[in-house]
């Protein structure tokens, strides 16, 4: 359930509004009443340098506890960052947001791009199992295949954003692919003056237990309205939970 508005306005008062804009576009979508955990993973390579000291991101990680609040009753979020490898650095909630970011990444160093590491850090960190031995599909693609453990009391939804490519393709391509039979949606999103082709593969893999994933290039993130972000935010995300709860990995 959603925390009240009247209850962010007391402890949050900073976010009142941000939460106001979120559960409109959560109405909007269809979704009022959905539980989820969310989570934010942020890459922490050397050219995200001026995102992060513009305070962009701490920008963006506040809009997505503003969506959080309207899928959790707790109002955290749970906060990764990835250069060479991933590592989940802590949750960050409605009393401690404020410079969160620098907070929880003070001292660590910025270094390349490994998405394989994040899909796998992500499961691992919420406790999914690994999928089951892959069984052949239509015109003989091999698909992954969830572990038999049953459906999810509460999805996870991740928000992933970067302004690069990985720094292994097939492994991204492989972990995505393993991270598929877990009930986790990926929202892929990437800043800088081009879209990914690479995350627009992501976006449409075929191998896939299910479609757990979605892309979409903001450019830059201070310049898009917090409305149209939330749309961004939530495209497909109903889909995939339909589709989640079709196959067995959610209730």
């Amino acid at each position: 359930m959603p925390l009240s508005l009247d209850k962010i306005g007391t402890q949050a008062p900073g976010l009142l509004s941000l939460a106001k804009t979120a559960s409109e576009a959560v109405d909007v979508s269809g979704l009022r009443g959905q539980t989820a955990k969310v989570a934010v993973a942020l890459d922490f390579s050397g050219s995200m340098r001026n995102a992060y000291k513009s305070g962009s991101m701490q920008r963006l990680v506040e809009k997505v506890l503003a969506l959080a609040t309207q899928f959790d009753d707790d109002g955290d979020i749970d906060f990764f960052v990835f250069d060479a490898k991933a590592s989940h650095l802590g949750e960050i909630g409605l009393k401690d947001f404020a410079g969160s970011v620098d907070r929880l990444t003070k001292g660590r160093r910025m270094g390349t791009t490994n998405y394989a590491d994040t899909f796998l850090t992500v499961r691992d960190h919420f406790g999914f199992a690994p999928p089951a031995p892959p069984k052949k599909g239509l015109f003989g693609l091999r698909k992954a295949q969830p572990a038999q453990m049953g459906p999810a009391e509460v999805p996870v939804y991740v928000l992933f954003l970067t302004d690069g490519g990985p720094d292994s393709k097939p492994a991204a391509v492989k972990a995505l692919t393993e991270v598929s039979t877990a009930p986790i949606f990926w929202k892929f999103l990437s800043i800088g003056k081009e879209s990914m082709v690479f995350l627009e593969k992501l976006d449409t893999l075929a191998e896939r237990f299910i479609d757990n994933a979605n892309y979409h290039a903001l450019g830059d993130v201070d310049s898009i309205s917090d409305a149209e972000l939330f749309e961004k935010m939530l495209d497909e995300f109903p889909d995939w939970l339909r589709e989640a709860r079709a196959n067995g990995l959610i209730k």
